[in-house]
């Protein structure tokens, strides 16, 4: 079981450095482009990039047992810089919060209510997944949406991160 929790600290980190590198990439981009609708489910660079940021702030609120109503949004990071400060903020917390983990919560099922009400629970390693598959897959829509308007994305794969292979 340590193996587990070792892969997923490591995956967790991972997601924290693929943020990053996304938002570097951003800060070349004008505030114009960044809005612009490229037609996709959160319309813009600003608004999937919003969306990302969102949804890791609601899962880790799940995780620390101080749920959200309501997944923040766009409304919430309106420009690139209150995105970005919301992301330094949030970071920190992620970070000690993947340090916390152990090998027992991993390996047991974790319960949460979603923003309709409803309850689920399901095994917290797949939950933990889900945080970092929900990122990777938006922040895949986000490359795609910069090509889309001209600009060269970072190479976030996981084997780019720490040399990881």
């Amino acid at each position: 079981m340590a193996d587990l929790l070792h892969a997923i600290r490591g995956l967790l980190a991972y997601t924290i450095w693929a943020d990053r590198q996304l938002l570097v990439a951003a800060a070349e981009i004008s505030a114009e482009d960044l809005a612009r609708d490229t037609g996709t489910s959160h319309r813009s660079v600003l608004g999937t990039l919003a969306h990302v940021l969102g949804a890791e702030q609601l899962w880790l609120s799940r995780f620390l047992g101080v749920p959200l109503t309501r997944v923040p949004n766009l409304e919430d990071f309106p420009n690139l810089d209150v995105l970005r400060a919301s992301w330094e903020d949030f970071w920190p917390q992620l970070e000690f919060f993947l340090a916390s983990l152990t090998s027992e919560q991993v390996a047991g099922d974790f319960t949460w209510t979603n923003t309709e009400g409803a309850t689920h629970t399901a095994p917290f390693q797949q939950v933990l997944l889900h945080f970092v598959n929900h990122a990777t897959y938006h922040r895949g829509q986000v490359a795609a949406q910069m090509r889309q308007l001209g600009h060269a994305p970072p190479s976030t794969d996981l084997v780019y991160w720490r040399g990881a292979f």
